[in-house]
């Protein structure tokens, strides 16, 4: 995988120490939090720094590609991540803050680092999924092409502390290479 992958609007580069502080400002929201599998609520500067350690480590054993949704100041304004779920399939995550959400940016970063995944790894398909609560992250997937898998799920999410309805979704290779 690129260390940065250049969309229309946006840079996605790799996570570095450094945006700790700004991660967790940025993100340190209810609306958001709940909405995620493994961060907590609320969310401090020491979750941040640990989690791109994490995140760091995961790069180096090809374990998870997770990447700082920027733009021109270059400061975090998200994450998108192609990681490696339960299943040992490949999986897209992603959060955006609240301050820019509804400009299409999480659908144009997501579709930044398909392009990407599908070109590095021989995969036939890509997962993703939601809280059944988040239709908004619904849009953005349905944007690009996912289809519902037709299998209902609870995910966990830390921040609510318990399982939550989930939809899984899934990107076939065939429907990512007909993007402009």
């Amino acid at each position: 995988m690129r260390n940065e992958i250049k969309t229309e609007r946006l840079t996605l580069r790799r996570t570095r120490n450094t945006d700790a502080q700004t991660m967790a400002r940025r993100i340190n929201n209810p609306e958001i939090l709940r909405m995620t599998a493994t961060l907590p609520m609320p969310y401090f500067a020491l979750h941040a720094e640990f989690w791109l350690m994490r995140a760091s480590a995961n790069w180096r054993q090809g374990l998870s590609f997770a990447y700082a949704i920027t733009t021109k100041d270059d400061s975090i304004m998200g994450v998108v991540d192609l990681f490696k779920n339960d299943q040992d399939d490949w999986e897209i995550g992603y959060w955006i803050a609240k301050e820019f959400w509804g400009y299409g940016y999480m659908p144009e970063a997501a579709k930044g680092l398909l392009r990407e995944g599908f070109r590095v790894f021989d995969t036939p398909y890509i997962d993703a999924g939601y809280f059944a609560d988040n239709p908004a992250s619904g849009r953005v997937l349905e944007k690009l092409g996912f289809i519902d898998k037709n299998d209902p799920s609870r995910l966990f999410s830390v921040a609510r502390g318990e399982r939550f309805d989930g939809i899984e979704l899934r990107l076939r290779r065939n429907t990512a290479a007909r993007w402009q």
